[in-house]
């Protein structure tokens, strides 16, 4: 009887220790990898291969990912991207309805989020914030913060996308997609543990 009260405490023991244990080996997997926090890429839209040479400029795939409080692009290459000061990867947002993109993210040149003031035949660019640029094998993130473009209030839905690449900076080499624009709706979503508040959905 006393074995059995020895390995009942024995057994409490270990299971609040574990229990104490538990949150803090999860923070710390948590921490590993910050890219855990953001949502599973979703697929914006293809390019056709070998539109654009050089390879690291010829965009493949565009996907969008976000985790309530940034939002991420992921342009995928024909060939590893090099963003420098002569190749430029840019993505262009229409985030207010009109026909003119409102928003640019560059990586390549200054990098940064940049506003776009279209009118008549000129466009202005101001920055507005710094930017995260990141290269993963064949594909470069692009990272910036939702409040920096007035999400979600600001944002009109569908949002327009184009992505392209450049180089040198003035000279376009590719543009995805090669004609029209991509268009990824929005949803708030109550801020309830284990969701995200805001997500991108492409549309149909």
């Amino acid at each position: 009887m006393d074995k059995q009260k020895i390995m009942i405490k024995c057994l409490l023991f270990y299971l609040l220790i574990s229990i104490l244990l538990l949150p803090n080996a999860m923070l710390s997997l948590a921490k590993k990898d910050e890219d855990d926090n953001f949502v599973k890429p979703i697929l914006v839209g293809k390019d056709p291969k070998k539109d654009a040479n050089p390879a690291s400029v010829d965009i493949l795939k565009v996907y969008i990912t976000n985790n309530g409080t940034h939002f991420r692009f992921i342009i995928k290459c024909r060939a590893k991207p090099a963003p420098s000061l002569i190749r430029s990867y840019v993505v262009w947002l229409d985030t207010e309805g009109g026909s003119a993109p409102d928003y640019c993210l560059v990586a390549g040149g200054v990098p940064g989020l940049y506003e776009v003031d279209v009118e008549d035949e000129s466009i202005e660019f101001e920055f507005k914030a710094p930017i995260e640029v990141k290269i993963k094998g064949r594909s470069i993130y692009l990272t910036a913060d939702l409040e920096d473009i007035g999400y979600p209030d600001d944002v009109k839905d569908p949002i327009g996308i184009v992505v392209t690449t450049h180089q040198p900076l003035a000279q376009l080499r590719d543009r995805a997609p090669d004609s029209g624009i991509y268009q990824v709706d929005h949803e708030v979503i109550p801020e309830l543990p284990g969701f995200t508040p805001f997500i991108f959905i492409p549309s149909v």
